[in-house]
Order: structure tokens, then C-alpha cells, then sequence
């Protein structure tokens, strides 16, 4: 076999001729790259800054991942979270051994009873009513005890006391046990949440100090969901207040690897006589002249997709990392020194191009970042969805309550809602017309439902425009009713403002909602959010003044 092996060519002057022919003698081919020394530098990231002041900064949890770091905010359950914390500590007492289980049982169900009284009728279904007398009496609040044992344990005065049962032999223990599998439920902040109600979405900063570079990482506007490294801007930081306790750690490394071709589905096919096939057909590509990312991707892979190198550059995650020399060694022994895109003159006054750098103040900089994120997440259904409108017939906007999160801890339909709510408090009937009487009659208002809240056109004192969360009053047969913002979404209890850019024509949809994901640890991670997205477009509240309407005819005798 050694004969076929060598592969002879027999007729080389043909093999010449042929290459000729299709213009490769015009080609200046350069020797193939067999060695590439890299040097370069990570930089940690040590410290976590919620919002947009410097004293809030904390030191950075790195066993959680960004995103659960930046979006988590307390859980508050309600009936069917009470109840089912209630039977779990009432079962821990049950299996501690404690002598005089059922009495201490009852002493709880006494302090921290499930009230048989709807809070909000509005917004508890018949299902929901009737769980909550079935549940009155018979177990413990669970969420109600939690709270109090949460505030024993700090030092602080509880809303409710705990009963003298609490301090029996055995039962510090048991709340302690009950408090810990509380917290083990939902991940929840402690002080760090960034949510800006002004702006709906979150504002937080990561930050890397270092003596002579202190940098941060800036994301002004993160609106929920996913995070990557194109939510940050590098700017620098002389104002970060743990810069001494908590200073970021910077390690060169040197590293020789050797380049391999980059390959992807459809590139050519090395071999001069391999048919090609067809699975992928960059021909049937259709691009605009302003498909600028398509464009790049047709052209690197029709013209120059088998000329591409690439080095891999392992990166620790959520480090920051840079290059500062690359040498690239080819097959003849000659030396060429790759430069940042950065260092690079296109024309002059104009930037280069680069991918997947970071910017900031109108520079880019030659840092890449390798953001500690999430990969899968399980998203649940929505527990709260505003929908924030602009209304051009009221010259105003409105936040519509669509979901809201119900008694029994899932979503509520606010307009089925409001539709329940009309059933037991009609709007005045109008007046019945009279033979000798007029036939119309005038209306001061006609209200919106009350799941629409005003939101009210008002300029602040530096003279930003903003939205102000209103009130509004409906007539009904029982009196007048004031309608409030009850979702978490509009901060009920305390004066909400939003500004007015934020609130475009196509509107903003804002969503409160369960996320659970796996960190790289292992551990199972559920936490609650908020996200904001594109809305759907203006809307009409149905809000009308000094309406003038024909009156019902008097019943025939």
C-alpha cells in the first residue's frame, strides 16, 4: 500500500494550468498563524451600588447572580401563603415533642388568627372568600407570625406579641426553625433594592476600585429580564466609599495558544474538490441596506469566513478583562503584533469599529466584561401588570391596573374586578323623564373604571415634567367612592411620580412576577421582579364632562 499512499500526481503541468485559470497566481498568501502569545489583565468586581447615590454602596454578593442580585424585593403572601406557613409551624410544634402541643397550637391560632373578613372585597373572587371562612379558627397566620418572630429576633417591638407560649421549653427553637424556612422560600434584599418608580426599571452600579483605576460599571437603565454586558457603561470612579475595605484584585497572565480557524454552519469548505452541500444558503439571505448586522454577517461569511483566526481568552466571570499585547507567530517565523481596535486610525475625528466593549463618556474603552448572569430562567405568570397610557381626550395619562396580585396570592382580572365591584355599588340610576317634564338631562362626570388611575400632568421645581398618581371619585348608590392605586407597582401609601418621558405614545406595560433559576453553585433560586417593556398603544378611559343625555321614559301605567 505504500505506493497509493503517496498520493502522486501525475500530471502536475495540468494541477499548474489549473490554477491559473482561476486566478490563483494573483493571490499574496501569507504563512498560516501556528503561534499566538497574549498578555493581559482581570480585573475583580468587589462592590454593589443600588441607584444612583455613592452611600448605598454594599460589598458584592458573588454567590448570587446579577440578575437576582439587582431585581429582588420582599414578598409579602397573603391568605394562601398564611395559611400554608401556618400549617408548616403548627406541624413543627406537632413533631418537636413538645409537651402540650395543642394548647400552644391554640394559643397561636388565638395571637395570630386568619381573619374571616375580606381586606379588599374588590379583590377577592368567591373562591377566595369562601377559603378564607373555611380557613378562619383553624390555623395560625403563618405570615403575620413570621413577621413578629422576624422582628423578636432583631431586638425590635412586633406589631402583634407573641403569646406567652412562645418562651415554653422547646418553642425558641421552633420559631427559629419556622423563621429560617421562611427565608429559605424567596431570595430577598435586604437594603439594595434598585427599582426607580420615576423611571420604571432599575438603576444600579457595579463597582471595581483599584488603587491609580477605579472603575465602574454604570446601568442607569436596566428595565428587567436579562443582563448582559451591553447593559454597562465604564466610567471611572473616584466616589466609591468601600474603595479601602473592599479593593479589587488585578492579575496579569501570559498565555501561548495555538490559533484555530473559526468555524461555523455553511463556512467553505477547505478541501479545493469537496462538494459543498446545501443545508445552509447564505444566497437566500434578504437584507435592506439598513440591516447593518446582517450585512456584516453575509459579508464575514461569503468573502472572509475561511480567513478568520481565533485565540481563546478564559475569563473569570464577572471580572472585568483586557489584552494588552498580542503576538501572532505564522508558519515562515514571522512576527506580527495585533493591536486593540481602539489604537487603530480609520479617518480622522472618527472612532473605530469593535465589538462587544464596553463604553462610556463618549470613549471605549478596551475592557470586556464576562457579567455573572443567569443562563435558564422560569418565568411565572405575571401577579401585577400596569399598563401606563397616554389618554389625548383628557390631556392626561392613566396606570390600568390589568392584574393584581388577589387574596389568594395569584393574579386578579382588574376589570372583572371592577365589573364584581359595580354588581354591589351601582352608579346612581338616572332620572326618569315626566310627560310635562324635560327629556334631558345633564351629567357632570362620567368616571373611568376603577381599576384606571389618574395619572396627573404636574412640573416639578427644577421644571422636569412629570406624571403624578391622582385620585378620583365615583358616585354610587352608597356614596362616593375614591378610587387609589392598589397595585405595589404605583408604591400605594406614599406620593408616586413618574416622569413624563418615560410614558411614550405606544405606552409602557410593567409586570411584577415569580423568577426561579439555578445559580452555578446549585442552589435553587426564587425571587420576585419587576420588568417594563413597550406598551400598546394610547387608550380612552371612557372619562367624559358635562354630558348631556336623553332621559329613560316613565313605565306605561
Amino acid at each position: 500500500m505504500t505506493r497509493s499512499l503517496q498520493a502522486q500526481v501525475r500530471d502536475p503541468l495540468w494541477m499548474l494550468a489549473r490554477q491559473w485559470q482561476v486566478g490563483e497566481f494573483l493571490g499574496a498568501d501569507a504563512g498560516s498563524p501556528v503561534q499566538a502569545t497574549m498578555a493581559g489583565e482581570t480585573q475583580t468586581v468587589t462592590t454593589y451600588q443600588p441607584g444612583s447615590n455613592a452611600s448605598t454602596t454594599m460589598a458584592l454578593d458573588a454567590s448570587l447572580p446579577l440578575e437576582v442580585h439587582v431585581e429582588r424585593e420582599s414578598v409579602a403572601l397573603k391568605l394562601r401563603g398564611s395559611v400554608q406557613l401556618g400549617f408548616y409551624f403548627e406541624s413543627l410544634v406537632q413533631q418537636s415533642g413538645i409537651v402540650g402541643a395543642d394548647a400552644i397550637i391554640a394559643a397561636f391560632r388565638l395571637a395570630f388568627p386568619i381573619s374571616p373578613n375580606v381586606p379588599d372585597p374588590t379583590y377577592a373572587p368567591v373562591d377566595a372568600v369562601r377559603f378564607r371562612a373555611l380557613m378562619a379558627g383553624r390555623v395560625t397566620d403563618g405570615e403575620a407570625l413570621y413577621a413578629s418572630a422576624l422582628a423578636v429576633a432583631a431586638g425590635q417591638t412586633p406589631a402583634i406579641p407573641l403569646p406567652a407560649a412562645a418562651s415554653d421549653p422547646g418553642m425558641p427553637a421552633v420559631l427559629a426553625s419556622f423563621v429560617a424556612y421562611r427565608q429559605s422560600l424567596f431570595s430577598e434584599p435586604q437594603s439594595d433594592a434598585a427599582w426607580q418608580d420615576t423611571q420604571l426599571d432599575y438603576s444600579f452600579a457595579l463597582g471595581s476600585p483599584a488603587p491609580g483605576r477605579s472603575l465602574l460599571l454604570n446601568a442607569p437603565a436596566f428595565p428587567g429580564g436579562h443582563l448582559d454586558w451591553y447593559s454597562f457603561a465604564l466610567i471611572p470612579d473616584a466616589n466609591n466609599p468601600l474603595a479601602s475595605s473592599n479593593p479589587a484584585q488585578i492579575t496579569p497572565f501570559t498565555l501561548n495558544f495555538l490559533p484555530n480557524h473559526v468555524t461555523f454552519r455553511g463556512v467553505h469548505d477547505p478541501r479545493w474538490w469537496t462538494f459543498e452541500d446545501s443545508v445552509t444558503d447564505f444566497g437566500q439571505l434578504n437584507a435592506e441596506q439598513v440591516d447593518l448586522a446582517k450585512l456584516l454577517v453575509m459579508e464575514f461569511a461569503l468573502i472572509y469566513g475561511n480567513d478568520w483566526f481565533s485565540v481563546p481568552v478564559p475569563a473569570g466571570q464577572g471580572d472585568l478583562s483586557r489584552i494588552a499585547t498580542l503576538v501572532v507567530t505564522d508558519t515562515f517565523g514571522i512576527r506580527t503584533l495585533i493591536r486593540p481596535s481602539e489604537d487603530t486610525t480609520v479617518n480622522a475625528g472618527e472612532a473605530p469599529w469593535s465589538m462587544f466593549k464596553l463604553s462610556g463618556n463618549g470613549v471605549r474603552s478596551d475592557f470586556i466584561v464576562l457579567a455573572s448572569t443567569l443562563g435558564v430562567v422560569e418565568e411565572a405568570d405575571a401577579i401585577e401588570e400596569v399598563q401606563f397610557l397616554r389618554d389625548d381626550m383628557a390631556a392626561m395619562a392613566w396606570a390600568v391596573e390589568n392584574q393584581l396580585q388577589g387574596d389568594l396570592d395569584a393574579a386578579v382580572d382588574g376589570q372583572e374586578a371592577y365589573v364584581r365591584w359595580l354588581q354591589s355599588n351601582p352608579v346612581p340610576p338616572p332620572p326618569q323623564a315626566t310627560a310635562d317634564g324635560p327629556q334631558i338631562y345633564y351629567t357632570l362626570e362620567i368616571p373611568a373604571p376603577n381599576n384606571w388611575i389618574p395619572m396627573v400632568p404636574e412640573q416639578g421645581p427644577n421644571g422636569a415634567l412629570y406624571l403624578r398618581r391622582g385620585t378620583m371619585v365615583i358616585p354610587t348608590t352608597s356614596g362616593p367612592y375614591t378610587v387609589t392605586g392598589r397595585a405595589e407597582l404605583l408604591d400605594p401609601g406614599q406620593p408616586f411620580f413618574l416622569l413624563d418621558h418615560v410614558v411614550p405614545r405606544s405606552g409602557v406595560l410593567a409586570d411584577r412576577y415569580f423568577r426561579r433559576a439555578r445559580s452555578a453553585s446549585g442552589n435553587t433560586l426564587v425571587w420576585l421582579a419587576r420588568k417594563s417593556g413597550p406598551g400598546k398603544g394610547p387608550g380612552w378611559s371612557g372619562l367624559r364632562f358635562d354630558v348631556v343625555r336623553q332621559e329613560t321614559p316613565a313605565p306605561s301605567p
